[in-house]
């Protein structure tokens, strides 16, 4: 059963795995990134990041939205995604869920900050308003504790 979508460009660390994993009971994660996949020296850091009783799995978009219309055969299923453009590949492809969780993107040049540790470009705002579009929450908290703010009311704020 699919239990938390997750945006974080740094896909697996301390926070996943001590705080969502445990509050959600996440048993498989699926880390959707079409450059981690083809990277084996980052897939290795991010399975030694994984307590022993998570399976991972790395696959690109088109594997996701495959192997995710199996979800039966996931126990308590997490999906992480590095970049809002994936996500709303996986959408466009067939995928579905109600709500995405976005955690943390950085500051880069060209990015602007709406949240503690969200820097957004102005591709990315499409992308989110896009998913949007599809019904899907996308919901802004960094731990399971915090309350949830939704991403477009922060763009909104940062407008005005």
């Amino acid at each position: 059963m699919l239990k938390v979508v997750r945006l974080d460009e740094r896909l697996v660390h301390g926070q996943i795995v001590n705080n969502w994993c445990s509050s959600e009971g996440i048993t498989e994660i699926m880390v959707v990134d079409k450059n981690v996949v083809r990277d084996e020296i980052r897939k290795t850091f991010i399975e030694m990041a994984v307590p022993e009783g998570i399976n991972i799995l790395f696959c690109d978009v088109d594997e996701a939205v495959e192997i995710y219309e199996e979800e039966s055969e996931y126990e308590e299923l997490m999906i992480l995604f590095s970049n809002p453009f994936e996500i709303l590949e996986f959408l466009e492809k067939g995928g579905h869920f109600e709500k995405v969780n976005i955690g943390g993107l950085p500051y880069k040049d060209g990015k602007r900050r709406i949240s503690t540790a969200i820097y957004v470009s102005e591709s990315e705002i499409e992308a989110f308003k896009k998913i949007a579009e599809k019904n899907i929450v996308l919901d802004v908290r960094m731990l399971p504790t915090d309350k949830s703010i939704n991403v477009l009311t922060l763009l909104q704020l940062k407008e005005e």
